[in-house]
C-alpha cells in the first residue's frame, strides 16, 4: 500500500510534468503553416515582378535594335540616293518612330520585398520562442 502510493505519488509527478511539456511545446503550426503561405504567395509575387522586369528590359533591347537598325538603313538609302543624284530623304526624329515600352513600375516589387521580410521576421521570432521553449522544458525533464 505504501508501494503503491509512492508510485502514485511518482506518477502524479510525472503527470505534472507531461502537462507542463505540453506548455513548452513549439506553437500551433497553424500560425508557421499560414505564415509560410504568405512567405511563399509573396515569393510568388515578386517572381511575377521579375517576369515582368525581364520582358520590359526584353523590350528596350528589341528597341534599341530596331532603331539602330533603321538608322542604318536610313543611312544607306541617303548614301545611295546621293550617289544616285538624288535629295536624301528628310532628317526624321527617330525617337518618335521608336517609342519607349511602358516602364514597370517597382513600387509594387518594393512592398512585397518588404512583407516577404516581415513574414520571415515573424517566423524566425515564432521559431525562436518556440525552440526556447523546448530547450526548457528539456531542462526540466533531466
Amino acid at each position: 500500500s505504501s508501494g503503491s502510493s509512492g508510485i502514485n505519488a511518482e506518477y502524479g509527478e510525472l503527470g505534472h510534468v507531461q502537462d507542463t511539456t505540453s506548455y513548452f511545446t513549439l506553437p500551433t503550426s497553424s500560425y508557421l503553416e499560414k505564415s509560410m503561405q504568405l512567405l511563399l504567395g509573396g515569393l510568388d509575387e515578386i517572381n511575377q515582378d521579375l517576369l515582368k522586369i525581364n520582358k520590359y528590359q526584353k523590350s528596350v533591347y528589341k528597341k534599341q535594335t530596331d532603331m539602330m537598325k533603321y538608322i542604318q538603313d536610313r543611312k544607306e538609302e541617303n548614301d545611295r540616293m546621293i550617289r544616285e543624284g538624288l535629295k536624301p530623304l528628310p532628317e526624321e526624329d527617330v525617337n518618335e518612330l521608336f517609342k519607349d515600352p511602358a516602364p514597370v513600375g517597382r513600387l509594387e516589387s518594393l512592398l512585397s520585398a518588404n512583407r516577404i521580410t516581415s513574414h520571415c521576421d515573424m517566423i524566425e521570432e515564432h521559431v525562436k520562442s518556440g525552440i526556447g521553449k523546448l530547450y526548457l522544458a528539456d531542462s526540466f525533464m533531466s
